[in-house]
C-alpha cells in the first residue's frame, strides 16, 4: 500500500510524501516551479509549435495531476488542442488530493477541472472542451501498451534510486518508440548513467537549468 503524507514546499505549496518509495511527488522547493520548468517549459512550450493539429502527450507518473492540469491551462492560454495520456500504477486517493491545496491556486473552471482530474473513471476518454481529451490508465508503464505515437512525453517517475526498474534501457527504449521523429522527452532525472542509457536507445540529449537549488534538468529528442 502507497500510504501517503502532505507534506508544505518552499514556495507555500504542497506536495506528498510516498512511505512504499520514500520519495516526494515533487521538490521541496516548490512543486509547481518544478513541473512548469521541467514539463511545460521545457516540453510543451517547446514542442507545439511543430504539432499540426493537436499535442499528444504522454505521461509516465499521472501522480497529483498537476502536469495535466498545468498542461491544460497552457493549451487554454495558447488556444492548442490535446491529447493527453497518464498512467498511475499506485492512483492517489481522493481525500490525499483534497489534502493538497493545488485546487486553491486556480481560478474557474480550473479548479473544477483538477478535481475532475481525479473523480472521473480510468481507462475512459475525457473531454476537456475546447482543449482536447483527456485519459489516465490505471497500471504499470510496463503492462502498458499503445500504437499511438507521441509528441511528448513526461517521464515523471520516481528517482532511479526509489524506482530503478523504471529507469532501465528496456523501458527508455520503449519511451523512444512510443514518440513519433522529432518527439520529445523530458524528465527531472540527470544522472549520468541514465543520460548515457538515452543515447544507447537512440535520444539527442540536451541539459538545461533546473528549479530552484536543481542544477540540471533533461530533454531528450527522438
Amino acid at each position: 500500500m502507497n500510504k501517503l503524507t502532505v507534506i508544505d514546499t518552499a514556495d507555500g505549496g504542497r506536495t506528498l510524501h510516498s512511505e512504499l518509495f520514500n520519495a516526494s511527488y515533487h521538490s521541496l522547493q516548490g512543486a509547481m516551479e518544478e513541473s512548469m520548468k521541467v514539463f511545460i517549459e521545457l516540453g510543451l512550450q517547446y514542442i507545439y509549435p511543430g504539432c499540426v493539429d493537436k499535442v499528444k502527450i504522454f505521461e509516465m507518473g499521472f501522480g497529483s495531476g498537476l502536469n495535466a492540469l498545468l498542461s491544460f491551462q497552457f493549451a487554454a492560454i495558447h488556444g492548442i488542442q490535446l491529447d493527453y495520456t497518464g498512467v498511475e500504477a499506485h492512483p492517489v486517493t481522493l481525500q490525499d488530493i483534497q489534502a493538497l491545496n493545488y485546487s486553491s491556486l486556480f481560478d474557474e473552471p480550473w479548479r473544477s477541472f483538477y478535481l475532475q482530474l481525479h473523480t472521473e473513471g480510468w481507462n475512459d476518454k475525457h473531454a476537456c472542451p475546447p482543449f482536447g481529451q483527456w485519459q489516465k490508465f490505471e497500471t504499470s508503464l510496463q503492462d502498458f501498451q499503445t500504437v499511438e505515437e507521441y509528441d511528448l512525453i513526461y517521464f515523471d517517475a520516481f528517482a532511479p534510486d526509489c524506482q530503478p526498474e523504471l529507469w532501465t534501457e528496456a523501458i527508455m527504449n520503449k519511451m523512444h518508440l512510443m514518440l513519433r521523429d522529432g518527439g520529445v522527452l523530458t524528465t527531472y532525472c540527470a544522472k549520468g548513467s541514465f543520460k548515457r542509457t538515452l543515447k544507447s536507445v537512440g535520444f539527442n540529449l540536451e541539459s538545461h537549468p533546473g528549479p530552484g537549488r536543481k542544477r540540471e534538468i533533461t530533454r531528450a529528442i527522438k
